[in-house]
Order: structure tokens, then sequence, then C-alpha cells
């Protein structure tokens, strides 16, 4: 069941993934490092006050559908009436903020940012509501649409001298057009009125994922900010693309897995069917597995030349960052969509913030402590140890809550047949030319993946415990 709606979810966001591939591609060599460095300084505060203040409502949603089947419109009224008090709340604070920062460019960036935040949060509520109710086309067709038009708007704005305000508007209108079809999809029957019997318990599971979640964010771009607090902003341009290269592919990739997987280790849970949540679990930790190691020799072993295809000569410098990005992200992933699960479903979501909380202190310390010295190899470095502290504490923390398996002998197959494909591609670029080894080491990993994708799909048996 997992497998075949992750299979449904790679289709759905396969063109998406690609075309926001095909973005950091073209706002790299359209933009200067210092215009791509203040866009995605704006991009992350925007994503950073998204995932804060939206993030744990749509959550909520997908935790408690299942639960609310007899009351769907009732629930959606409550959260439809929080969003907006949240919307208008960032309104007043977005207008401040741009008072504050004066006349010129900043201002129209701070104005912008509080438009792309309204639509962003409107946007990803809706596709969340899709995915509760396990409607992959529609969520597909709403993706595909918002990531070709905000490229399509965003190059040419670009081209026609707006600078890194240029993508930001173009992401803006095209969430807006998407969002006006929803409104008459989702709510025209929607009463939008608070049920505080619902209200209460959205807040005791929410508010807690609220502040991880702004943890976790400021845990992938505090980085950042402070590469152009203590270096300069080109710098943080250069380290943006890099670590994007390296995280957005392979996090996506898992996001697709959790897309399927998480609806139904919910809907199982609220049916306690024990033996379905079990089942999905292993499911899902083999696939992450999977794709985090294939993709992960990918980039690593051939860093150097998909920097220098992708993002251009400017951000080569890039290249010495990828590989512990890459890594890192396979322990983020691991936890975010495997291991968190367990304060998820026992509502018990105060214990995810601790372990976020800890993740984020440790990146801050040592950013601060090796930033100044040796640039931006230290932050790497940094985020690779933040993301292994904090999934070392999520494991022997929601173990205590779930007894789920982790380390079992399905897990281990696909992690040794990892380590072969690994050697065998090192071997293969010893021996060969890189383009020759580049096209086979494609295929290997292709041919791993799909290995596990078939075995799981024709319920061959692994062992397993």
């Amino acid at each position: 069941m997992v497998l075949r709606y992750s299979l449904h979810y790679l289709i759905a966001r396969g063109i998406p993934a690609l075309v926001n591939f095909l973005a950091i591609a073209v706002y790299t060599r359209l933009l200067s490092p210092d215009a791509y460095g203040r866009y995605i300084l704006v991009l992350a505060g925007v994503n950073m006050a998204n995932l804060t203040v939206f993030q744990w409502l749509r959550l909520s949603l997908v935790r408690y559908l299942p639960a609310y089947q007899e009351q769907e419109g009732v629930l959606l009224g409550t959260i439809g009436r929080i969003y907006l008090m949240l919307m208008a709340g960032v309104g007043v604070l977005g207008g401040l903020a741009a008072g504050l920062v004066g006349v010129g460019d900043w201002q129209r960036l701070v104005l912008v940012a509080v438009l792309l935040l309204w639509m962003q949060a409107w946007f990803e509520l809706n596709v969340e509501l899709l995915r509760a109710r396990l409607q992959t086309r529609a969520y597909g067709w709403a993706m595909g649409v918002r990531s070709v038009g905000a490229l399509g708007l965003g190059t040419l704005f670009i081209l026609g001298g707006l600078g890194a305000f240029g993508p930001l508007l173009g992401m803006t209108l095209s969430m807006a057009g998407v969002g006006l079809f929803f409104v008459y999809q989702n709510w025209r029957t929607i009463r939008l009125q608070l049920n505080w019997n619902q209200f209460i318990p959205l807040l005791r599971f929410g508010l807690p994922l609220a502040g991880s979640v702004f943890l976790n964010l400021a845990l992938n771009a505090s980085d950042r900010f402070l590469i152009a607090l203590l270096i300069d902003e080109g710098k943080a341009g250069i380290y943006s693309a890099g670590y994007d290269l390296a995280y957005q592919p392979i996090i996506l990739l898992f996001s697709v897995v959790n897309l399927a997987s998480y609806p139904l280790i919910v809907r199982a849970w609220e049916n306690r069917k024990e033996r379905m949540v079990k089942e999905y679990l292993s499911d899902n930790i083999t696939l992450l597995l999977a794709i985090g190691f294939a993709s992960g020799i990918f980039v690593t072993e051939f860093s150097d030349l998909i920097v220098k295809t992708v993002l251009g000569e400017k951000f080569y410098d890039a290249t010495i960052i990828v590989p512990w990005i890459v890594w890192g992200t396979l322990l983020e992933g691991i936890r975010i969509y495997h291991s968190d699960f367990s304060f998820h479903l026992t509502e018990n979501t105060k214990k995810q913030l601790y372990v976020v909380m800890c993740g984020f202190f440790v990146n801050l310390i040592v950013n601060l402590i090796y930033i100044p010295r040796m640039g931006m190899i230290a932050a790497a470095w940094s985020t690779l140890i933040a993301f292994g502290c904090a999934l070392l504490l999520s494991i022997w923390w929601g173990r205590r809550l779930i007894l789920f398996t982790l380390i079992s002998k399905k897990v281990i197959w696909v992690v040794t047949a990892g380590i072969i494909v690994l050697f065998c591609v090192k071997f293969l670029k010893s021996n060969l030319d890189s383009v020759e080894v580049m096209i086979i080491s494609i295929l290997l990993c292709l041919l791993y993946v799909s290995s596990v994708f078939y075995l799981l799909v024709r319920n061959i048996k692994i062992p397993t415990d």
C-alpha cells in the first residue's frame, strides 16, 4: 500500500521536482551571486514564517481528518477560520517590517514576501487537504501548475530587469492562480467558524509542532544567515545554491514516500490495526534508505560535475560542501519521515520540539565557533553533526513511545546492497572516463532502487525478522 501510493506521488511530484531543479540552474545563471543570495535569504525567511505559523495546522489537518470523517466540514471550518486569523496577523507584522526597512529594494522585497507568504500558506493548506483525502491526481495537477507557472513568470520577470524581486513575484502569482481555484473547489460550502471541541486538541497537538518546525527551519537556514553576516552575501549565495542542490532533491524524494505513508499510518493507528502500522513503517524505512543511499552515492561521487553543470562556474566553490550536506540530509530525512512518527501518533509533540531544539543548538554553537575560522565547510560539517544528534535523540525517545523497527534484516539487506553499489562506483571511477562512469553509475543506482521497489511490490520475501 505504501509503495503504491508512493509511486502515485512520485509521478505527481516528478514534474514539479524537475522544474524546481531547473529553476536553480536558470536563476543561478540569470542572477549574480549577490542577487541570488538576496533571493534565497528572502525565500528562506518566507519559508520559515510559513512553516512556523501555519505548518502545525496543516499537520493537524492530516493527523485528525481520519478521526473526524463524520464532521469534516466542521473541522475544515475551524481550520479555515484559524488560517484567516493567522494570515491577518502576518499581514500586520509584514506591513510594520516594510515600514522599518525604509524605502528601497529591501522594502519591495519585504512587501512581496508578505504576499508570497499568504499565497503559499493557502496553497499548501489545500494540497495537504488533497493529501489527507488521498486525491493524488488533483495533488499532482496543483503542484505541476504551481511549479511551471512560478518558473515561467520568474524567468520572465528577471529578464525584465526585476532582479531578486522577479522569482519571488513569479511564485506569488502562480500560487495565487491555483489558490483561487481551491476556494471554489474546497471551501464554497464550508462555514468558517471555530468549534472549541476541535480547537483545543488542535492547539495541544500543533503548538509544539510550530516550535519544532521553526527550530528545524532555523537549523537549516541559520548557517546561510551567519555566512552572510560573518563573511558576505556572495558566499551565502554560493553556500545556499550548493546546499539546495544537495538537500532539495533528496528531501523531495523522501517527502514523496511520506506523502503516501503518513496518512496510511495515521489511519491504521486510529483504527487500532497494529500489524498494519508495523508493516507500513517497515516499508517506509526501507524505501527511505534505498532512495537516500542511491541519491547520496551519486551526488557525492559526481558533486564537482553536477555543480559545474547545474550551477555554473560562478558557484563552483559549492562543490566542497555538497557531499557533507547529502549525507546529513539522509540522517535528517530518516528522523523527520520515520522516527518522529512516534511523537505524532502518540500526540506527544513536545518531545519532538526538544529533539529539534537539541539539533538547533548543536548547529548554532559549531557554526559560531568555526565559520569565522573555516568558512563554508564548517557550516556543512555542523549541519551533518546536528542532524546526526537529532536523529539519535529521536530514535532513543521515540522507541520509548512506540517500539518501531529501525534495524532489521530487511534494512541490513538494503544498506549492504547500497555499500556494494558505492564500491562499484568508486572502482569504475578509477578505471573509466568520467562520462562513462556517470552513465553506468546512474544505471546502477536506478537498478538498486528499482530492485527494492520490485521486491516490495511483488511481495517477494526479503529476509525479515
